[in-house]
């Protein structure tokens, strides 16, 4: 048998070392290429930013802050015509919510002129696009608010609203007469109502709806203390109820020194406001 050079031997080995070099090399690449793909976030296409004055708001991918309006409190779109020039809506097919945020409280609805729109717990979506000194409308920059409080009824979207504003109509349950109402309702979109017996009788309020009154009428407790900013946190307190369960007390939210309660014939539901007017004593929570 013919011995091999001791070079050649040397030059496959070499040859043999560098060839599984490569391969550890290559497959530690595609190792790494496949944890850096799955390591990836989807960027959110709606997320939250904070604001000294505001807090935390909602914007879209670019940063355009997003708004709710009151009228739409039955869930659909109800600014047409001339306001959808300044208040154009917010539309994402696919959306990635940022931190703070649930994707199973965006859904979508369709306007009454066929165009889909994004909602958030039910309140259709929507930037601020106001006309400047040619009329032509354009959308306001990424980061500014310009469209907060825009005639008390346009406000940011907040994920963590303990009070909102409403304003459609009411029926007076005594008159029988329709009125365009501002009032006040919980997170869930649910109406609050005033008894006026515990403005001319403040010393009682505890006890002035309490039995079968507290049966129909609710008391309203909020959690947290996140308000449309037209609204002030300083006009909110609570007074303690006799009427806990087993004989404890339990506390009540007040507006402007008057508790809130629920309609229990509005079968806890938003945009049912059945209870205005009734004895001539009950009335929406007006702000």
């Amino acid at each position: 048998m013919l011995r091999q050079p001791l070079y050649a031997l040397r030059s496959r080995f070499v040859l043999a070392w560098y060839a599984v070099v490569l391969l550890i090399t290559g497959l530690t690449f595609v190792v790494s290429s496949c944890s850096d793909d799955d390591d990836k976030t989807p960027t959110p296409t709606v997320r939250l930013v904070d604001n000294t004055t505001l807090g935390p708001y909602m914007v879209d991918a670019q940063g355009n802050t997003i708004y709710y309006f009151t009228r739409d409190l039955s869930g659909a779109n109800t600014c047409t015509g001339g306001c959808a020039a300044v208040w154009p809506i917010y539309y994402e097919p696919n959306i990635v919510p940022g931190e703070g945020l649930k994707a199973e409280d965006f859904a979508t609805i369709t306007t009454a002129d066929g165009q889909p729109q994004t909602t958030y717990k039910g309140w259709p979506m929507y930037y601020y696009s106001p006309a400047d000194a040619t009329g032509q409308n354009v959308r306001e920059k990424a980061g500014e608010v310009k469209g907060e409080n825009v005639g008390g009824v346009w406000f940011v979207m907040k994920p963590d609203y303990s009070v909102l504003l409403a304003r459609t109509t009411v029926v007076n349950k005594t008159t029988n007469q329709s009125t365009l109402k501002n009032f006040l309702i919980d997170s869930q979109g649910r109406t609050l109502y005033t008894f006026s017996r515990d403005q001319t009788s403040p010393t009682t309020q505890p006890t002035n709806c309490s039995g079968n009154c507290i049966t129909t009428w609710p008391v309203y407790l909020e959690e947290g203390r996140t308000l449309p900013s037209s609204l002030k946190s300083s006009d909110f307190g609570v007074i303690t109820r006799p009427d806990g369960p087993n004989g404890t007390t339990r506390q009540q939210t007040t507006y402007k020194g008057m508790p809130l309660y629920y309609y229990a014939p509005d079968g806890a539901q938003r945009n049912k406001v059945e209870g205005d007017g009734i004895g001539n004593v009950w009335a929406v929570a007006a702000p």
